[in-house]
């Protein structure tokens, strides 16, 4: 049975060259075959350089993934569009599955990244690219959806951020309540912004803000019993990714507090940096570890609470963008005190983009601090279900 290579989402990973008189040197590639299978044909649009006088009539096309590589031959069409792009094709004869990689070889260009599933329906979707001097509407075609692939760091300035939800549940120790999260970053210089292309390291900064609530729906009035505020300013960037260097870093600073006063106030400030490992495995799954380790700048309000949370959030995400993910959370405090958290959410819409959907959301927790307020209490396993929109 062949493997269908289906574009759920795309991402364009370009190698990051600073002067844009080099970036205006790589060719560009894209794919425009919607959807193939092991052994059928591959084509694929390029753009030259403009230093670059004449077309060569053979091309190599790298592909690796699912711990396969192979360079592909791309020959030129009998009949091409214009002079500005030139269609190309080839016939891999590897079966990937997952995260299929794809570049040429013999020429430096961007790089693209799909991802290979077995589903039986393709959407109908074709990929863009766009490098930093070239023209992607050269690359559409007036009749056909497209999708621009975006560069690194390419993504819409206001976007999610941790997972969004709202889930409900009850256990013998406590009435009925809700717990919900929302979740978002920004980013203030868009890398196509006078600012960033005057200091390019500016468009990898974000804002973020997460705020988390536990509301007593169950009890008289239904009070919120405490919502945790947490504003950040952090810092992103990727790597090579190779052998065990993480594929991407976020580094910087964040405030946590319930807004309260008096003795039920509490807040903390903290400096963080979380690497993160992304593992592609077969039929589209992903494997993705993120810890957080961080150390506290100032935490008078709650001078224990390492006790309980640590210096270290332990993460990792599993599973398909379209499918099931399950995400995990643990800390362990210097006291000998723990907490769990473990995720499990489903789609239940048909239309997923940059995490976002509608899921059906469990979640399990259980140990200490559920809320900031009561950082240094324990409680019984709570079980809640509801829905999300981000994960």
């Amino acid at each position: 049975m062949h493997t269908k290579w289906a574009i759920h989402y795309s991402i364009l990973f370009s190698l990051t060259i600073p002067l844009t008189s080099q970036a205006a040197d790589k060719w560009l590639i894209a794919t425009q075959t919607e959807a193939i299978n092991t052994g059928q044909k591959i084509t694929v649009e390029v753009v030259k350089p403009a230093s670059v006088a004449a077309w060569p009539e053979k091309l190599h096309l790298k592909l690796s993934g699912s711990g396969l590589t192979e360079e592909v031959e791309l020959v030129a069409a009998a009949k091409q569009p214009d002079d500005v792009r030139h269609i190309y094709a080839g016939v891999p004869k590897e079966k990937f599955v997952g995260v299929v990689r794809s570049e040429l070889s013999d020429q430096a260009s961007n790089r693209l990244v799909v991802i290979a599933s077995s589903d039986d329906e393709i959407s109908h979707l074709e990929v863009a690219a766009t490098t930093p001097g070239s023209n992607p509407e050269k690359l559409q075609d007036a009749g056909l959806p497209k999708v621009v692939i975006a560069q690194p760091g390419e993504e819409p300035p206001l976007s999610a951020n941790e997972p969004i939800y709202f889930i409900v549940g009850s256990n013998a120790e406590r009435d009925f309540d809700a717990r919900f999260q929302i979740s978002f970053k920004y980013r203030p210089f868009d890398p196509d912004s006078a600012m960033a292309q005057y200091a390019p390291f500016l468009s990898n900064m974000y804002f973020a803000y997460t705020q988390t609530s536990i509301w007593d729906i169950g009890g008289r009035s239904s009070p919120f019993k405490d919502t945790s505020y947490r504003p950040s300013l952090y810092y992103k960037w990727t790597t090579s990714g190779r052998g065990l260097m993480p594929d991407e870093w976020k580094a910087g600073l964040e405030h946590e507090s319930n807004g309260q006063a008096g003795v039920d106030s509490r807040s903390l400030n903290i400096g963080f940096v979380r690497p993160i490992w992304n593992i592609d495995l077969a039929n589209g799954k992903r494997l993705t570890l993120q810890p957080k380790f961080y150390d506290y700048i100032e935490k008078s309000d709650n001078p224990d609470i390492q006790k309980y949370r640590g210096y270290v959030d332990w993460q990792a995400r599993y599973g398909r963008e379209d499918g099931l993910i399950l995400a995990g959370l643990y800390r362990q405090g210097t006291g000998g005190y723990a907490s769990g958290q473990i995720d499990m959410s489903y789609p239940i819409s048909d239309k997923i983009f940059a995490r976002t959907g509608t899921f059906l959301h469990l979640q399990l927790l259980s140990g200490y601090g559920e809320t900031l307020l009561e950082y240094n209490q324990d409680h019984d396993t709570q079980l809640r279900i509801g829905l999300s929109v981000a994960r």
